[in-house]
């Protein structure tokens, strides 16, 4: 590990949403791969069987989806709720043509699990303010009690080889997880604790020296991811340092800072 250094980050998804490329180089010159996040299409082999079958429960969940809505909110007016139902509209399939023709068009933009009207579909967002300017002061407590969890090797999960990518989840699908010995973090958790957002998935996540992770996009236009470097190696005579690039748009992680991508 110290001769070939990994980068490490804490991450955070909160709530999944134009194109990514990510490049990581060991201190011995290796070459990066990439991480690319650009246009997912589905096969044209599935069976018509196959197809009706999803279309029939895309529609009950939507469905269902609809009556909880407007049971919930009964007594909201027309205007209150008008994207939430162009969403489940566009999702349900009842909307041909659910995004806008310039995000349709897009060539680095792609949503494949739900599409939210009305956001913003913008690479890199403002991260200096609230709620994010609480994680960049206690960024270097964590980092602190990262260095003693680096110990434990077997506690990070590969989850890409031979990618490179490998994870000490904290949050997943908004539960804390057991496996993540919180009691030895009380800054990080004190920290994650004050961002009264919905977190979907937070994790300290290494990147292998000389590796990279491959294109991708992930699902929904409603879900923003925040990065915040604690090891990033600097290029070595003059090569290039981490990045990650968003709709062509690079970004070379730095220790402490914090970055919010929007990855559709």
């Amino acid at each position: 590990f110290f001769h070939r250094p990994h980068m490490l980050l804490l991450s955070a998804s909160s709530c999944f949403a134009p194109a990514t490329e990510l490049r990581c180089r060991g201190c011995h010159g290796s070459g990066g791969g990439t991480f690319r996040c650009g246009r997912i299409s589905m096969g044209s082999a599935a069976l018509s069987g196959e197809a009706a079958e999803e279309a029939y429960w895309r529609a009950w969940f939507w469905d269902k989806a609809s009556e909880a809505v407007e049971e919930q909110f009964a007594s909201a007016g027309k205007r209150a709720l008008r994207r939430v139902r162009e969403y489940i509209k566009v999702n349900r399939g009842d909307v041909a043509q659910g995004m806008p023709k310039k995000l349709r068009k897009h060539p680095h933009y792609e949503v494949v699990g739900g599409y939210f009207p009305g956001l913003s579909a913008t690479p890199f967002l403002d991260a200096s303010a609230a709620p994010f300017d609480a994680i960049r002061r206690a960024a270097p407590a964590i980092r602190e009690e990262l260095d003693g969890l680096l110990a434990r090797e077997a506690e990070f999960e590969d989850i890409g080889k031979p990618l490179g990518w490998r994870t000490m989840p904290i949050y997943y699908r908004g539960e804390r997880q057991a496996s993540f010995p919180a009691e030895e973090c009380p800054q990080t958790m004190g920290a994650l604790g004050k961002l009264r957002l919905a977190g979907e998935t937070v994790a300290f996540q290494r990147q292998s020296p000389g590796t990279g992770l491959p294109r991708h996009v992930d699902p929904c236009s409603w879900v923003v991811a925040c990065h915040v470097g604690m090891v990033c190696p600097t290029g070595e005579e003059g090569g290039e340092t981490p990045y990650i690039s968003v709709a062509g748009e690079k970004y070379h992680w730095r220790e402490g800072e914090v970055m919010v991508f929007d990855p559709s």
